[in-house]
């Protein structure tokens, strides 16, 4: 299966749609994002950050690409898929080429039919996109008391304010306001419509959350 982005696109994507501002979360630690104002709807809006990759002169961080991927392999991945990419988009963006093919050959894939009609599973390659969590949506609602957690590649086109919305949601969790008590399997954050959200906050200084729905 041919790559459908280069290289230069990926670091874009992933700089600017969402899997740096999940580095750039892990990387600000304790710190606290803070709300401009309350929509009609409750919902606070994120303040706009001064991220490297807006403006003319945009820039990169490669570091924070390849910690960003980081933490959604050892955490997101567990619930989030990244359909649209694939191994061979991470070389020379994040990764070198020989620690890509490594992390492709640990995944098994299934491929086929063989000369005798029959399907079989491989180690995976360059060419192979990243795997899903869940093989079909109802797996996924199953696993997530009926929430769907949604496919990352484009999360941030998908998301009014981008990778604003997705560092403030990430860093943005607080205590229920007044009066409100806690649910059972839920966290609240002001910048998630509705208040209460499925992911469970991301532990600071390195880690994470957690869980379904966003």
């Amino acid at each position: 299966v041919a790559a459908r982005m280069s290289a230069p696109r990926l670091a874009r994507i992933l700089a600017s749609r969402g899997v740096q501002a999940v580095g750039a979360s892990v990387a600000a630690g304790a710190f606290a994002a803070s709300g401009v104002a309350l929509a009609s709807d409750n919902v606070l809006h994120p303040p706009a950050y001064p991220w490297t990759f807006n403006g003319f002169f945009n820039a990169y961080d490669a570091a924070s690409i390849r910690r960003g991927h980081q933490v959604y392999t050892q955490i997101c991945a567990t619930c989030h898929s990244l359909n649209r990419i694939a191994f061979r988009n991470l070389v020379d963006v994040c990764y070198t080429e020989d620690e890509v093919k490594a992390m492709a050959e640990e995944v098994d894939v299934t491929d086929g039919p063989n000369d005798a009609g029959e399907m079989f599973e491989r180690p995976g390659k360059l060419a192979d996109y990243l795997p899903s969590p869940y093989p079909n949506e109802e797996a996924a609602r199953y696993s997530n008391g009926g929430a769907y957690p949604p496919d990352l590649s484009l999360i941030v086109k998908a998301r009014h304010n981008g990778p604003d919305y997705i560092f403030a949601l990430l860093t943005g969790y607080k205590e229920p306001p007044a009066g409100v008590p806690p649910r059972e399997t839920q966290w609240y954050n002001p910048y998630f419509a509705g208040g209460w959200i499925g992911i469970s906050p991301p532990p600071r200084g390195g880690g994470g959350g957690g869980g379904g729905g966003e």
